[in-house]
């Protein structure tokens, strides 16, 4: 089990994830708010990548703030960025195969990826860089899984998408799911969100303001939305 408790990150004086407290067990919770919120913030400060100013990140109970990147990945947390970070020259197998060393190196064990992603053989050899999109999100999930960690991150996951891989990376996700692993997200659209969230975790200014399903959450942001003042409101269509 992910728990997070009473976490606060800041960037010099501006702070970015303001005392918040969740956890996540054996489901798929997933960050929602406009941007600026604080949803990448909190996913990269449970990876190692930014530091906290105060709070707890337990993985099963064990306290591992104090734990680099590198550790975090061999305590069993994986984490696919927005950009996916992908060798551009090497070949997806290439790809897959630095990650599943890496995992071996560590001790890690090693999960078959392409129980999850069964695309992937369509294009093992293929260099990275001449992937589309959805295709590199792919490569990059399948990188994160190899170690079969406990915890997984997944930063914008559906971002720019077409809706045909949309529902492909959703089952992967579900997939990973039922295996027992703990999954967040960060998703800037609530739509997307629901294709795929247990729940949903929605910040605003760092904070949270709303959780639930997905349908509770439109429910209530429906209504967070009508009281807020008139030059805070959301962008038709962005909730």
């Amino acid at each position: 089990m992910l728990a997070i408790e009473n976490l606060t990150v800041s960037y010099g004086t501006e702070i970015a994830v303001k005392n918040v407290s969740l956890t996540v067990s054996g489901e798929v919770v997933c960050l929602c708010g406009r941007n600026g919120s604080g949803k990448s913030t909190l996913l990269k400060a449970v990876a190692g990548i930014v530091g906290i100013d105060s709070g707890r990140i337990l993985l099963d109970g064990r306290d591992v703030v104090d734990l680099p990147l590198h550790r975090r990945l061999e305590a069993g947390i994986g984490y696919v960025p927005e950009d996916r970070k992908l060798f551009s020259e090497m070949t997806v197998r290439e790809n897959v195969e630095v990650a599943r060393i890496g995992a071996k190196a560590a001790g890690r064990e090693v999960m078959d990826v392409d129980q999850f992603l069964p695309e992937l053989a369509r294009f093992y050899d293929r260099k990275s860089k001449l992937l589309s999109g959805g295709q590199q999100k792919m490569v990059s999930i399948a990188r994160a899984i190899v170690a079969s960690p406990q915890v997984l991150l997944f930063d914008e996951l559906l971002e720019g998408l077409a809706q045909a891989m949309c529902y492909k990376i959703c089952d992967a996700v579900k997939g990973l799911k039922a295996e027992g692993k703990d999954i967040l997200c960060a998703e800037s659209s609530l739509d997307k969100a629901s294709l795929y969230a247990d729940r949903v975790i929605w910040l605003e200014q760092g904070k949270i303001v709303a959780m639930g399903t997905p349908d509770e959450i439109k429910s209530q942001m429906m209504e967070h939305i009508r009281k807020m003042p008139a030059d805070r409101k959301l962008p038709q269509g962005e909730a």
